[in-house]
């Protein structure tokens, strides 16, 4: 998916469609998740993965 059409087609900023596509990592706070979701009628659990906290740490 591309960054413009991410930002057009669900309404987040472009500077947030920008740093998803450059950092997938990212935070998405509730609005940007509200708004991923609804446009593309998908769960969270899609977008999301938990990493445990000494995996981070390990570089893993």
């Amino acid at each position: 998916m591309k960054r413009l059409s991410l930002w057009q087609e669900t309404g987040i900023s472009l500077t947030t469609a920008y740093n998803l596509y450059n950092n997938s990592a990212q935070y998405l706070g509730k609005d940007v998740m509200e708004a991923i979701c609804s446009r593309y009628n998908i769960q969270p659990d899609i977008l999301l993965k938990w990493i445990p906290a000494q995996e981070l740490k390990d570089g893993d």
